[in-house]
């Protein structure tokens, strides 16, 4: 009986692993015929529309009899059964009808977002990875992350940031940290390498650090990006070489837009020059503010690494303001490494990285001190306990300050249809937590009641808001991550 047994088992397992299984796409349909609820014909003219996507693949949904699925709704994901639900009398459906959509939520599947999906026309569906119904404060997300190590290397490959992205209109833009750029159609995830000098001007800067017995070398290269819309110029904060007194700087690099072949030049360099130095602690956050630019500029990390008084004409640990002409006034100073930058009705907001603790977001007023090296919410790394945390009269306190750090980066406020309780949320992007906090100020936009997180899983260096309201992060492991609402939101 029990030889019976196992030569039952035997032949299952055979006849299961003979089955095949096609996967469903437009090249697999193209000798399928269906017909709608509608009874409109569905052949290979006309499939695409029908096909959905999810978590588990492509799927085709199906209005069937009581007697095959109670609720009359069948998901399948191979031909073979699309096939015979055909031929048992199935009718096909919108992906997207609301039946459709409960059926996939009974049974745990999750459908990709129709800006997600678009992408898997020219992107490999292998370099998608989604978690679904991530928890935030106000609304649920899907995280999308998409993997671009194919042009842009890890952070962990030399701590150099791996990219640097902004959006317009239909277009996201990768810039790495050694200079290539990418271009990324968000319809359908054509992507294209924009020709440009950018790459052979970082190479040709010939860096080279060395802090206290470290080599700094690989960390330097681009420190930020900015699409300025009002003259359609692409502008690049980054290390840039004196070849007259061999040391390196903080320079701005611009291209115009307009034409395909991207020529960038140097406009503008910071005051300082350092021949050793921490190239992460520079700042190099760019926004348009009037008629020129803020540009932050860190400390080098120079007093922590080797006591150095910065004195007060020095660009070093300053937000500068410069004016059409790239001639440049120190705006406000104090700082040690202001990492964001966003200017809402002519009210200016910093992000900047604390020591050991105390990672910041100020006001920025013309004038003013924020107070480092003094006064800081933290510690140094060697946990001593030299900063004053009172910033006294003296110098401007922080709306916000994070201890424990979070390794606070990029800055910008959410107004956009996609999270609408976000909107008038200031959104804090994070290294160290790999979180994005969501941060709600009173009305007079100068104190912080609530902030909530989520968690991305990965270091986010810079974000852009697209045009439908999404987010679109740059995270440190090569991937462009797609931040958007999920089916399950609370509506």
């Amino acid at each position: 009986m029990k030889r019976i047994y196992q030569y039952l088992i035997l032949i299952l397992f055979f006849a299961v692993c003979s089955t095949t299984q096609t996967p469903i796409n437009l090249s697999s349909l193209s000798e399928t015929v269906g017909s709608t609820t509608n009874k409109i014909e569905i052949n290979s003219s006309n499939w695409e529309e029908f096909v959905g996507k999810s978590s588990q693949g492509n799927f085709i949904s199906l209005r069937v009899d009581e007697s095959i699925s109670e609720d009359r709704v069948l998901i399948v994901f191979d031909i073979e059964s699309l096939e015979k639900a055909i031929k048992d009398g199935g009718r096909i459906m919108n992906p997207l009808d609301r039946n459709v959509v409960d059926k996939m939520a009974s049974l745990g599947i999750l459908p990709l977002s129709e800006t997600v999906a678009a992408l898997q026309e020219n992107l490999d569906p292998s370099k998608f990875t989604t978690a679904f119904n991530v928890q935030g404060d106000f609304h649920n997300l899907d995280i999308t992350k998409i993997d671009f190590t194919e042009y842009f290397t890890k952070y962990t490959s030399g701590l150099l940031p791996s990219f640097f992205i902004e959006s317009d209109n239909n277009y996201i833009f990768m810039i790495g940290g050694k200079g290539n750029i990418v271009k990324m159609k968000i319809s359908d995830g054509s992507v294209t390498e924009v020709e440009s000098n950018l790459l052979g001007i970082i190479e040709s800067q010939e860096y080279s650090s060395i802090v206290n017995g470290s080599d700094y070398s690989s960390r330097m290269g681009i420190r930020d990006t900015l699409f300025d819309m009002r003259n359609n110029t692409l502008l690049v904060t980054a290390i840039k070489k004196d070849e007259k007194n061999n040391c390196f700087t903080l320079g701005v690099l611009s291209a115009d837009m307009s034409t395909d072949y991207l020529s960038f030049t140097w406009s503008f360099e910071i005051n300082h020059c350092e021949e050793n130095f921490n190239s992460h602690q520079a700042g190099g956050r760019i926004q348009p503010y009037k008629e020129g630019y803020l540009l932050t500029v860190g400390d080098f990390k120079l007093p922590e690494d080797f006591g150095y008084e910065i004195t007060e004409d020095s660009h070093l640990s300053k937000i500068l303001l410069i004016d059409s002409d790239w001639n440049a006034t120190i705006f406000s100073s104090g700082h040690r490494n202001p990492q964001g930058l966003t200017i809402r009705n002519a009210t200016i907001f910093s992000s900047e990285h604390g020591p050991y603790g105390g990672d910041e977001v100020n006001i920025i007023e013309e004038g003013k001190n924020y107070g480092w090296p003094s006064s800081a919410y933290g510690f140094t790394y060697g946990l001593e306990n030299i900063y004053e945390l009172d910033h006294n009269n003296i110098f401007q306190e922080p709306i916000y300050f994070f201890t424990p750090s979070i390794g606070i980066s990029e800055i910008t406020f959410y107004n956009q249809a996609e999270f609408p309780r976000w909107n008038d949320f200031l959104m804090v992007s994070s290294l160290k937590n790999m979180k994005i906090y969501t941060v709600k100020l009173d009305k007079s936009q100068r104190n912080v009641i609530h902030v909530g997180e989520f968690y991305v899983d990965e270091r986010v260096r810079d974000f852009t808001i697209g045009a439908d309201g999404k987010l679109f992060l740059a995270g440190d492991l090569g991937s462009l991550i797609i931040v958007s609402r999920t089916d399950q939101d609370i509506p």
